[in-house]
């Protein structure tokens, strides 16, 4: 695997990030480290691929997922600090990274382990910088898109069990959604805390 797993966050400045502008500067380290893949199966056929959401109640998340809930409680502005807390409980890896600025689309700043082993590494690094809607999984980037604006708008965690179905092979994973509206200038964060079922 080559090229980073983290993408340039332009115009969230300094608080965010380094002054330069960048998201989490930190994951090109974890990039690193999570480079030298392993045999991994072919990613889902695009045009083959249907998705159902499912809405659960927030006591049915995994521990890990209800921890970050709890993170997330005790940090309602996104601030490094989120991160540093986030990475030093070691979860960070398993989750799915979105912003946006100057009311902008949500774009992939960086993608963990599980959802990158799912759609592969070649996806994930076509993906980073770019709009989630602009994804080649065209129905469930529109799907997932209204979960992300009710996290991030409603500013309370979503969970929910998705059901991704291609060539009749259903595969199931649930997500914790955790949004924040970062400033009245449109800038928007997403988390996504990604479980796959095997």
């Amino acid at each position: 695997m080559s090229g980073p797993l983290t993408a340039n966050v332009p115009g969230l400045g300094p608080g965010i990030g380094s002054t330069e502008g960048e998201l989490w500067p930190g994951l090109r380290g974890l990039a690193d480290a999570l480079r030298g893949r392993r045999d991994t199966p072919p990613p889902p056929d695009p045009s083959a691929t249907r998705v159902e959401i499912h809405r659960q109640p927030l006591r049915f998340a995994l521990d890990w997922q209800q921890e970050i809930v709890a993170l997330h409680r005790r940090h309602p502005t996104l601030t490094p600090a989120f991160k540093e807390e986030l990475e030093a409980m070691g979860l960070l890896s398993r989750c799915v990274f979105l912003s946006s600025h100057d009311g902008g689309p949500l774009r992939f700043r960086y993608i963990g382990e599980p959802t990158r082993a799912y759609f592969g590494d070649a996806w994930a690094r076509q993906q980073l910088g770019k709009p989630h809607v602009e994804d080649p999984y065209a129905e469930y980037a529109q799907a997932i898109d209204k979960q992300y604006v009710e996290a991030i708008e409603g500013g309370v965690p979503i969970y929910n069990r998705l059901i991704l179905i291609e060539h009749g092979a259903p595969v199931i994973y649930t997500h914790m959604l955790l949004g924040w509206s970062v400033d009245r200038g449109g800038r928007r964060a997403l988390l996504a805390c990604v479980d796959f079922k095997r």
